[in-house]
C-alpha cells in the first residue's frame, strides 16, 4: 500500500497521522474558541462578578495555540525523528506555548487595569492619574512582553546572564541610537510632572491648537477643531512655548462701536454709559469693565469696549456676548444713537 511507503525513516501512513493530529489541534481550537465566544460568554455576562468575562477574553485566542501544541506534540509519538529534529520541534512548541501565555498575561493583566483601575481613576478629581493609567498600561505591557522574550530565550538554552551583560555593554550605543525616543520619554514625564495641560485642556502651541486626549510614553495626541489627530512628540512639544485657554478663569472680549460724527457730545457719553450699565447688570460679565472713546477714525467716534467672561465654556461666552451686543443695539435704538458704518462724503466745487 501506498502507506506503507518509507520515507525519511517513517511511513506515509505515521506522517498522515502525524497531520491528523495537527488538523484535530487547530479544529478544537477553533471550536474552543467559538463555544466560549457564543455559549460560555452569554452565561459568564449574567454573574456578578467580572473576573470570569476577564478570563474568558484573555484565554480565547491562546487557548487555539495550547490546544494545537498538545495535539503536535502527541502526533509527534507518531514519528521516529532525528534528535536534533526532535529537539527543534519540541522548542519550537515550547516557544508557541510561551508565547500564548504572555498574550494571557498580557490580556488579563489590562483588562484587570480597565475594569478595576479606570472606575477609580474616572471618579478621581485628579487629573494626574487620568495622564499616568495609559502610560502605567503601557510600560506594564513592555515589560511582560520583554520578560516572556527573556524566558523564551532562556527555554531554548541562552545564558540571560550574558546576554543582559552584553546588552550593558551595548547600552551606550542603543541609547544613543534611540536618543529621540529617550527624549521623548524623558519630555513625556516632565509633562506629567509638571502639568502644563492635562487631558481634556485646550492649548496653543506655535500657530496650532486643540484638545489634549492622550499624553502617552513618546508623543501627545491632540484633537484639532477640525477634527483631526495631531501626534506631536513630547521633546517638540514641551520646547514650545504652550497657551493653556482651559486654564484661565475668564475669556477677554475686546471690540470698538463706531458712532457717526453728527452724534454729541452728550450722547456720546449717553453711549458710554449704557454700554457700561449693560455691563455691570450682566451676571455673566466680570471686571475689569472698561469703555473709552478713544479715537476719531476715518469715518467714525469709536468706543473702546473691553470686559471679562466668566468662563463657562464657550456657549456661554457666546451667548454672553449675544446678549450683550443685542441690549446695546436695542438701547441705542431707543436713545436714536446711530451706529457709523463706512461712508464718503464727496464735495463738488461749481466754478462760477
Amino acid at each position: 500500500m501506498i502507506l506503507d511507503v518509507i520515507y525519511q525513516g517513517n511511513t506515509l501512513h505515521s506522517y498522515f497521522i502525524f497531520l491528523i493530529f495537527m488538523f484535530f489541534g487547530i479544529f478544537f481550537g477553533k471550536l474552543s474558541y467559538i463555544v466560549i465566544n457564543k455559549y460560555v460568554k452569554t452565561f459568564t455576562k449574567k454573574t456578578k462578578t467580572k473576573l470570569d468575562d476577564i478570563f474568558l477574553n484573555a484565554i480565547e485566542f491562546p487557548i487555539i495555540i495550547v490546544l494545537f501544541v498538545i495535539f503536535t506534540h502527541y502526533g509527534l509519538n507518531n514519528l521516529v525523528l532525528q534528535d536534533s529534529v526532535y529537539f527543534w520541534i519540541n522548542e519550537s512548541l515550547k516557544v508557541a506555548l510561551t508565547f500564548a501565555g504572555i498574550i494571557f498575561t498580557i490580556k488579563i493583566v489590562d483588562d484587570i487595569l480597565l475594569n478595576y483601575m479606570l472606575p477609580l481613576v474616572e471618579k478621581s478629581e485628579n487629573k494626574l492619574d487620568d495622564q499616568l493609567l495609559p502610560i502605567f498600561r503601557k510600560l506594564l505591557k513592555i515589560f511582560i512582553f520583554l520578560s516572556g522574550i527573556l524566558l523564551i530565550l532562556s527555554n531554548i538554552g541562552y545564558n540571560i546572564s550574558a546576554l543582559l551583560t552584553g546588552l550593558g555593554i551595548g547600552g551606550l550605543a542603543v541609547a544613543l541610537a534611540a536618543k529621540d525616543t529617550i527624549e521623548n520619554f524623558i519630555a513625556g514625564i516632565l509633562i506629567i510632572i509638571d502639568r502644563p495641560f492635562t487631558l481634556g485642556d485646550w492649548i496653543k502651541w506655535g500657530n496650532q491648537e486643540g484638545i489634549i486626549e492622550e499624553v502617552g510614553i513618546r508623543s501627545t495626541r491632540i484633537r484639532s477643531f477640525g477634527d483631526t489627530l495631531i501626534t506631536v512628540p513630547n521633546a517638540r512639544i514641551i520646547q514650545a512655548e504652550i497657551e493653556n485657554f482651559s486654564a484661565r478663569r475668564k475669556r477677554q472680549v475686546k471690540t470698538t462701536i463706531g458712532l457717526t460724527y453728527d452724534t454729541p457730545v452728550e450722547k456720546v457719553e449717553l453711549a458710554k454709559e449704557i454700554i457700561k450699565d449693560i455691563l455691570t447688570e450682566h451676571h455673566g460679565v466680570l471686571d475689569p469693565i472698561r469703555v473709552s472713546f478713544v479715537e476719531f477714525s476715518s469715518f467714525s467716534l469709536d468706543l473702546r469696549v473691553e470686559y471679562f467672561i466668566r468662563d463657562f465654556g464657550f456657549d456661554f461666552y457666546l451667548n454672553t456676548k449675544d446678549e450683550v451686543n443685542l441690549k446695546i443695539k436695542e438701547r441705542f435704538n431707543r436713545e436714536k444713537i446711530e451706529f457709523a458704518f463706512p461712508t464718503q462724503t464727496i464735495y463738488y466745487k461749481k466754478d462760477d
